[in-house]
């Protein structure tokens, strides 16, 4: 008689779940324990860890953003596999990963990926992990070390892992934990302590795509912005923090046209104090990156025109020393508790829909209606708003152009999200093309008007330094007055393109 045919691994794809992980200092560990949001939770499980990461000599995997590692549960082994969010885990029964555990797709990326180099043991962890139930949710305390072959790295913290968004109501009590944000899976984080490559920026994404209705937009708006910052988070700490901090101010300048122009529609107050929070954020922010580009001005302008000028590298010192104050303040405002509780409070206020709250009756009926028809209005309504203020743009004084440019980044990005729902798709790709050239003219204004306050601040302390300050405040003054006829050919370019929708 023929053998049975053996079943097929187990593969679990853990899709569509909201996860939010903190440092928690180990001081605090037993508080945690002790509080109402555990006591009241009616089941426990604790496991004792063992995981071992695995990847090249050269972390092939990592480039791909892979994270692979072999997780020892008692007498339980599991091949575990992450990429972009999404796990795989697989029964196993070897020291040594088998790659086709997970299908015949996926061990055929993994081999494309390694080009016949061999896997070795680069990291490992050892944890106890403490998982409570929240409702629907689970909170997952996890306190072990890494090990790597040079360090061993303590670590304990928390993690809120939700279906969908939907986050428990308790979740409010996590912020009297002083907790941060740590974005960076442990897994990915072993194989970068190990000397792995360090974490990638993230642009914002797509925008809105399908059939949504409003409410479903405003969920999806706002959870992208918060996701372009928290996944820039690890990357200024580990990373490009030029490119993060970047990244993490777009995310918040979104994140505050995205409430504005949702509380138009639906007044919840909510929308107004998370705009509050997000521009506070954005302008610390702001501190460091203004710093970074006069410092790329300052060197591709005045002192790459007046090479000979000695005095330009006391002036570069001076820079670097606001820019680093300006990073600094940066990194405080990441590591402030009052930032993770932000974070906290709008994933909240998203898993409960808090804009629906207080909504008069006549108004609850729009949340159904197309998000398509919701941004052909908001577009229509900023577009003859930034005509309006536009005219006669070349001519007008630099504070009323810089509220031009407020104006036009409202539109750009309410395009950014509602445009792929909009049609003829030519269109669309027509006015962001010339909406981009009508911003990068009047982006060049604001940056040399930042500019010169910023130069303002300097000073001259040698005669060679006050020539060079003299030489960077008559080049700002002048670049801050703009070139007319560029001006006035980009906003021609933009007023000739008709708006999708």
């Amino acid at each position: 008689m023929d053998e049975p045919a053996s079943a097929a691994p187990e593969v679990i794809k853990a899709q569509g779940v909201k996860t939010l992980r903190f440092s928690l200092e180990p001081s605090r560990l037993a508080e945690l324990a002790a509080s109402p949001l555990l006591t009241a939770s009616p089941g426990t499980a604790i496991l004792r860890i063992q995981d071992r990461f695995f990847d090249t000599a050269d972390y092939a995997l990592a480039r791909e953003g892979i994270t692979l590692w072999l997780r020892k549960t008692g007498r339980s082994l599991r091949l575990m596999l992450l990429h972009k969010g999404e796990m795989l885990e697989a029964p196993a029964t070897s020291p040594a990963p088998e790659l086709g555990l997970f299908g015949p797709e996926w061990q055929a990326s993994l081999t494309a990926a390694l080009k016949d180099a061999p896997l070795h043991e680069i990291a490992s962890a050892s944890l106890k992990q403490t998982t409570r139930a929240l409702g629907q949710a689970r909170l997952v305390v996890e306190s072990g070390s890494f090990s790597t072959a040079a360090q061993k790295i303590p670590f304990s913290e928390i993690e809120l892992c939700c279906p969908g968004t939907s986050l428990p109501d308790s979740v409010a009590a996590l912020a009297a934990f002083a907790l941060r944000l740590q974005p960076e899976p442990l897994g990915p984080r072993a194989v970068r302590l190990s000397g792995g490559p360090p974490p990638v920026v993230h642009k914002a994404g797509a925008g809105l795509a399908g059939e949504p209705s409003l409410d479903e937009a405003v969920e999806a708006i706002i959870s992208a912005c918060l996701e372009q910052f928290i996944t820039n988070w690890p990357v200024f700490f580990e990373g490009d923090e030029v490119a993060a901090v970047h990244q993490m101010r777009v995310a918040m300048r979104r994140l505050r046209s995205a409430l504005g122009l949702f509380y138009r529609a639906l007044p919840a107050p909510e929308f107004l104090a998370l705009r509050d929070e997000a521009k506070r954020i954005a302008n610390v922010l702001g501190g460091a990156r203004d710093w970074d580009v006069f410092l790329a001005m300052l060197r591709d302008g005045p002192a790459a025109a007046f090479p000979d000028e000695a005095g330009f590298a006391a002036l570069e010192a001076q820079c670097a020393a606001h820019r680093q104050a300006g990073y600094a303040k940066a990194r405080a405002l990441l590591e402030d508790p009052a930032t993770t509780r932000f974070l906290l409070m709008a994933e909240a206020f998203i898993a409960r829909r808090g804009w629906r709250n207080g909504l008069p009756a006549e108004v609850l009926p729009r949340l159904a209606e197309p998000a398509k028809a919701f941004g052909t209005e908001a577009l229509q309504r900023l577009y003859r708003k930034l005509r309006k203020r536009g005219k006669h743009l070349a001519r007008l004084a630099a504070h009323d152009r810089h509220g031009v440019r407020i104006e036009l980044k409202k539109l750009r990005y309410a395009a950014e999200f509602f445009g792929a729902l909009l049609e003829p798709r030519q269109r669309v790709r027509q006015f962001h093309q010339a909406a981009s050239g009508l911003q990068e003219e009047l982006g060049k204004l604001n940056d040399m008007a930042a500019a010169e306050a910023l130069a303002l601040r300097l000073y001259g302390d040698s005669p060679e330094a006050s020539r060079a300050l003299g030489i960077v405040l008559g080049w700002t003054a002048h670049a801050a007055l703009g070139e007319p006829r560029a001006i006035a050919s980009a906003w021609k370019e933009f007023k000739d393109v008709k708006l999708p929708g």
